[in-house]
């Protein structure tokens, strides 16, 4: 679990470079907005939605997995992770359970936010290594799969 502690008493407005690389990890988070007020300071970021070109987008789909090795299915954002149906307590992908390539695996809440993680390939789930309610980060193995190759 992880806890952070805020000093607001002296909270200084971001440089510009501090300010950039805040936009940074904003954008590769996924989220659009943040705002932290302290007393009768205040600072606030809002992006704009960034398009993506088709070419790019293609570029940076996940490998093909050889043979019958794992294939890690990884949190895309840092977020507080669901392994359950919304509105239901249904797991979305259970042991043993066979997924195809794109279906949702996992959510992951990031505020009022919630973003699909979704499998890389068709196979069946071979390992859950995170619950419900764990605080993930970028990169966290969620689970893995042993690829289907039909």
């Amino acid at each position: 679990m992880t806890t952070l502690q805020n000093d607001f008493a002296s909270f200084q407005i971001p440089t510009a470079g501090e300010t950039a690389q805040i936009i940074g990890w904003l954008r590769n988070a996924g989220v659009d907005s943040l705002e932290v007020t302290a007393g009768e300071r205040s600072f606030k970021i809002v992006l704009s939605p960034v398009s993506v070109p088709a070419t790019t987008a293609f570029q940076a789909s996940a490998p093909r997995p050889k043979g019958d090795e794992p294939v890690a299915v990884k949190s895309p954002y840092f977020g507080v992770l669901s392994l359950l149906r919304p509105m239901q307590d249904a797991p979305l992908a259970p042991v043993g359970s066979a997924v195809t390539a794109g279906e949702t695996v996992a959510l992951l809440s990031i505020g009022p936010m919630q973003i699909s993680v979704t499998a890389p390939c068709a196979g069946t789930v071979a390992e859950v290594l995170t619950q419900t309610g764990d605080l993930t980060g970028y990169g966290t193995t969620i689970l893995t799969l042993i690829p289907r190759h039909d």
